[in-house]
C-alpha cells in the first residue's frame, strides 16, 4: 500500500491478512457507532499476536508500529495519513540548518527517524521516551535505521536524576507522569528525570550549537521548558503541543508569561503566523482531542529572526 507525499512518500508492509483485519474492523466500528477503536484493538490483540508492520519511506528509512496500536495504525486504516504535516513541512524548510534535535517524547521515534533521513538533512539526534513498552519498538526503529540516532529511557521534566512514577497501562496517550501518593503503584512504572540542560550536556554540545526540541510530554511541557533555562539562553527552538483539551492555553501562557519568549503557529499548509495575544488560542484549537503544535525561541536569536522573516513576509503579501 503505497501514498505519495512528496518529501514524505511512503508505503506499508505488514502481514496482509493482519492489514485488511483492521481496516475491516475500522469500518465495521465508523458504521455502527464511530468510535471505540482503541477498545476494539485491544480486544483482537490475541489474533494479531504483536504483530508489527512497517512505514517505508521514499529515501528508505523504516518505522515500525504495532498493528494493534490504535494511534499508529492510522498509516492502515487511514491511508491519506500524513502525521502532524505541519511539523514535517516546517523542518523541511530547515534542511539545510545545521542543528541538533531533541525528540522529548519520542514514541516510537517517527521524527527522530525522519530528522536523521536523507529527506530532512540527515541531522543528528536523541530520543527521549519514558514508557519502557514503547522504548522497545523506539529501539528497534533505532537499529532498522543504522542507529543513527541516540535512545534514553528519561521521563523529561525540570530536574534530572530524579526518580519519578509513569502510568505504563493504556493507550500511549494516556500515559503520564504522577506523584506517587496520586495512584496506586502496582499500575505504575519507575523511570528516571532528565532534562534538556542534562541532555545538552550529555551530549557535549557547545553554545555554538543549535538545538531543536520537540515537546511531545503529555502536560510535563511546562516543567520540561523549566529544565531548559542553560538551552534557552542559546539558539535554540522549540516545537510545543497545547491540546485542545486545554481552553485555558497554560503551555502558550507560560511561554508568552514567564518566559518572555514570542510563540507561532505552525500549520500543515506550510504557513507560519506569530501569536500576539493568548485569545487567539481560542480559536486555532477548535478540536477538543488533538494536540495543536506551536514554535517558541529565545528573542533575537538566530531562529528568531528566521521565523520572524517568514511570518512577517507572510503578513505582508
Amino acid at each position: 500500500m503505497k501514498m505519495d507525499r512528496g518529501a514524505f512518500d511512503y508505503e506499508v508492509s505488514g502481514s496482509r491478512l493482519s492489514m485488511g483485519l483492521v481496516r475491516l474492523l475500522d469500518t465495521a466500528i465508523g458504521r455502527i457507532s464511530g468510535r471505540g477503536i482503541g477498545v476494539a484493538m485491544q480486544a483482537i490483540r490475541p489474533l494479531l499476536n504483536s504483530q508489527l508492520s512497517c512505514v517505508h519511506f521514499a529515501d528508505g528509512s523504516r518505522m515500525f508500529f504495532r498493528l494493534d496500536d490504535a494511534y499508529w495504525n492510522s498509516f492502515i486504516r487511514q491511508p491519506d495519513t500524513e502525521y502532524e504535516p505541519e511539523i514535517g513541512k516546517f523542518l523541511l524548510r530547515l534542511k539545510d540548518v545545521d542543528y541538533v534535535f531533541f525528540d522529548c517524547g519520542a514514541n516510537i521515534g517517527y521524527w527522530s527517524v525522519l530528522v536523521t533521513s536523507e529527506m530532512l538533512g540527515r541531522k543528528r539526534a536523541v530520543a527521549v521516551e519514558a514508557s519502557r513498552e514503547t522504548l522497545a519498538i523506539l529501539q528497534q526503529n533505532c537499529i532498522a535505521n543504522d542507529r543513527r540516532f541516540a535512545v534514553y529511557c528519561r521521563a523529561l521534566c525540570e530536574t534530572d536524576g530524579q526518580k519519578l512514577l509513569f502510568f505504563t497501562n493504556g493507550p500511549h496517550a494516556a500515559r503520564h507522569i504522577v506523584e506517587p501518593q496520586s495512584s496506586n503503584s502496582t499500575h505504575l512504572e519507575a523511570v528516571i528525570s532528565t532534562s534538556v540542560d542534562a541532555l545538552a550536556r550529555q551530549l557535549q554540545l557547545t553554545d555554538s550549537d543549535r538545538i531543536i526540541v520537540k515537546l511531545d510530554v503529555e502536560g510535563a511541557e511546562i516543567s520540561a521548558l523549566k529544565g531548559a533555562h542553560r538551552a534557552l539562553k542559546r539558539d535554540t527552538l522549540v516545537i510545543f503541543e497545547d491540546h485542545g483539551q486545554d481552553r485555558s492555553h497554560a503551555t502558550t501562557r507560560f511561554v508568552l508569561d514567564e518566559l518572555g519568549f514570542p510563540v507561532f503557529s505552525i500549520t500543515a499548509d506550510g504557513a507560519i503566523t506569530e501569536i500576539k495575544e493568548l485569545v487567539a488560542l481560542d480559536r486555532l484549537k477548535a478540536d477538543p482531542k488533538r494536540g495543536y503544535n506551536f514554535v517558541t525561541c529565545p528573542p533575537g536569536s538566530g531562529f528568531h529572526r528566521w521565523i520572524a522573516g517568514i511570518a512577517d513576509s507572510a503578513r505582508s503579501c
